[in-house]
């Protein structure tokens, strides 16, 4: 009996871990496992660049990633890359780059090409595409003007202007150059992407009406959703968030008492400004420059309770003779004295002279001696009629 009452036990645990996995499976995951991918040229992107006073040529670096080939950039420019090695997904404290160069690639990347529009981009640079070339030549172009900024950062690379002898056009050339001024002039330091999703704190609590937060979202470069359920996920001034990026803060908030979740999404776990970095050994350093992975999600929650009451306020009481604290009684004003005549006293005199007690304390004596009087008269009677019972 005890044994198939155990073996019951047994089967319900394991029937309820069962279900905990598969609910945390449909949850999705919070965290993608490291990526792993192949270093490549990408054919017919080659171009020539004047870089620290010198003509070098170069071409476009690519990642193959799960089958999916994702733009990457060079972050070790005196290291020659290892084509067709293979790179493992790391993080920006083993590339040996200082934090705030990396910090200012990431700006980089997040305006330059692919991730900033390139239109857009072109008109924050002041730069025109030459008539005749198409848009996967512009793009090129785009590439290039992004790389060219991140050596400055990554390598102390210095852009060159155009020269003689230069196998590229010189207008085609001018697109480059603007390109990776505009990036340079206005880069300033962003936080690292991360291949997981979190946010911080997971709980947090407020009155109804409130703020519960900041919350600070962590997780991979580019749109993060964000989804809120039973209130409103807000900015700072109290503006509606619905998308957030690597390192924002949003609050939520509720008009009644109650709970508020929310639930954070972002697409590509793999993002840009990922660092990948060569397992055979020594050599160049790659930064992604798209996005690729797998879904990850967070989830947080907000509990609001309801606003005290404010305690309704008593009416004072009416001041009245019979307080508990009287005020003392104002001095009536004493009567004029004589020039030259004692002023009365209100107490006898030490010497027994002097004037006799008047008014109110004299009229008090006489009345507690008639109650003492009366007090005697009546004990009288009440022993008498008790000896008159006592003898009958």
């Amino acid at each position: 009996m005890f044994m198939q009452r155990g073996r019951r036990w047994a089967r319900t645990a394991a029937a309820l871990v069962a279900g905990g996995a598969l609910a945390l499976g449909l949850a999705g995951p919070a965290r993608a496992a490291d990526a792993t991918g192949t270093a490549v040229s990408v054919k017919g992107t080659g171009v020539q660049l004047v870089l620290n006073g010198k003509p070098m040529t170069t071409s476009e670096l690519a990642l193959k990633i799960d089958g999916k080939q994702v733009p990457a950039y060079c972050i070790d420019f005196h290291t020659q890359v290892a084509l067709n090695g293979t790179y493992d997904e790391g993080s920006w404290d083993r590339s040996g780059i200082a934090a705030e160069k990396l910090g200012k690639v990431q700006w980089v990347l997040t305006h330059g090409y692919p991730n900033g529009e390139a239109t857009a981009l072109l008109t924050a640079a002041g730069a025109t595409v030459p008539a005749g070339v198409d848009a996967a030549r512009r793009d090129v172009l785009l590439y290039f003007g992004t790389q060219t900024a991140i050596w400055t950062f990554s390598d102390d690379v210095v852009l060159g202007d155009w020269q003689d002898g230069v196998k590229l056009g010189e207008q085609q050339y001018a697109v480059v150059k603007k390109v990776h001024d505009y990036l340079v002039a206005h880069a300033t330091d962003q936080p690292e992407p991360k291949a997981d999703l979190t946010v911080d704190p997971a709980k947090a609590t407020a009155t109804a009406g409130g703020k519960a937060g900041p919350f600070t979202v962590t997780g991979p470069a580019g749109e993060i959703t964000v989804a809120a359920t039973g209130g409103q996920a807000v900015d700072e001034a109290g503006k509606p968030v619905t998308t957030i990026t690597n390192g924002g803060r949003f609050w939520l908030t509720r008009d009644g008492a109650g709970e508020v979740s929310v639930t954070l999404k972002a697409e590509n776990s793999v993002s840009f400004g990922r660092v990948f970095l060569y397992t055979g050994g020594k050599a160049q350093k790659l930064i992604l420059g798209g996005s690729t992975g797998e879904t990850v999600r967070a989830e947080a929650v907000a509990s609001f309770t309801a606003v005290p009451a404010s305690p309704s306020a008593s009416p004072s009481p009416s001041p009245s003779s019979a307080s508990a604290s009287p005020s003392a009684p104002a001095e009536s004003p004493s009567p004029s004295t004589p020039a030259g005549s004692p002023a009365p006293s209100t107490s006898p005199a030490s010497n027994g002279g002097g004037l006799p007690l008047t008014g109110s304390p004299v009229a008090a004596a006489a009345t507690v001696g008639v109650l003492l009087l009366a007090a005697g008269a009546v004990a009288v009677l009440i022993v008498r009629r008790r000896k008159v019972r006592f003898t009958a």
